[in-house]
């Protein structure tokens, strides 16, 4: 989505989330990281903040908490992102015609 200038100057350069974000409808701790967009932790040197980042990456990523989807034809797969990681593997016919639909709704403030 392409910001209007107005909203560019609105969004601020760097945002600060916890790294434990408590579920606000079940109560449940999930790790809240984003490893493509966290810069380090706030209050922590980046020397000792970029290996527990790692760490808790490791630990999130693990395969024993790793959902992989065998698609099907008519199949519509949902997710809360305030619990999860996702990401796209090209583990299917790259030949056929598949279409995402990206939905953001409103929501809650992370909280840790």
């Amino acid at each position: 989505m392409d910001l209007t200038e107005e909203g560019r100057n609105r969004v601020p350069d760097a945002v600060a989330h916890p790294i434990v974000r408590t579920h606000p409808e079940s109560g449940r701790k999930a790790i809240y990281i984003n490893p493509i967009r966290i810069e380090g932790i706030v209050g922590m040197a980046e020397e000792e903040a970029l290996p527990l980042l790692a760490e808790l990456l490791d630990h999130a990523t693990h395969p024993k908490y790793e959902y992989r989807h065998q698609w099907r034809s008519g199949d519509l797969v949902m997710w809360d992102n305030r619990s999860l990681l996702h990401k796209a593997n090209g583990d299917y016919d790259m030949n056929q015609v598949r279409y995402l639909y990206r939905i953001m709704l409103q929501g809650d403030v992370p909280v840790s």
